[in-house]
């Protein structure tokens, strides 16, 4: 499992964990080492992590809330609008398109890491200034099918 995030101006580093991910793992893996750390330096920042079950339990929401972090509200069913997909799309095409292809998961692992580190500033602030197009679209479908 990976987890990264990204904003307009800033980038954690890409966490890689072997296993699944699971409440208890996120809040003791993911939170409290990388994301709380990360928006106490950034306390102008939200964040906004999907619908995964892992993300949404009450114990995460109370750690959340007990350290002041501020959570984005997202709707179900919504990837098209998270700008994380769009990074997880261009790590996956970077990877496949190397000369030589990771061999198991370690390699893999490594792979992601580097291309995390190669992706540009703009790719990312265009990808997170995406979100208001985004929204609107699916506004306009009235939450139909989007280009996104």
């Amino acid at each position: 499992m990976v987890w990264g995030n990204v904003s307009q101006h800033n980038r954690t580093e890409l966490v890689v964990i072997a296993g699944n991910l699971n409440t208890v793992r996120y809040r003791e893996d993911i939170l409290l080492p990388h994301v709380v750390p990360f928006l106490q330096a950034h306390p102008e920042m939200t964040l906004q992590h999907d619908n995964a079950t892992s993300h949404t339990a009450r114990s995460v929401h109370d750690f959340l809330q007990d350290r002041n972090v501020s959570v984005l509200p997202w709707p179900a069913k919504s990837p098209d609008l998270n700008p994380i997909e769009h990074v997880w799309d261009l790590l996956d095409r970077r990877v496949r398109a190397r000369a030589i292809p990771p061999r198991n998961v370690r390699e893999l692992a490594d792979a992601l890491v580097e291309e995390w580190g190669n992706i540009s500033q703009q790719e990312q602030a265009n990808l997170v200034q995406s979100m208001r197009r985004r929204c609107t679209a699916v506004l306009n479908t009235a939450g139909g099918y989007t280009r996104y």
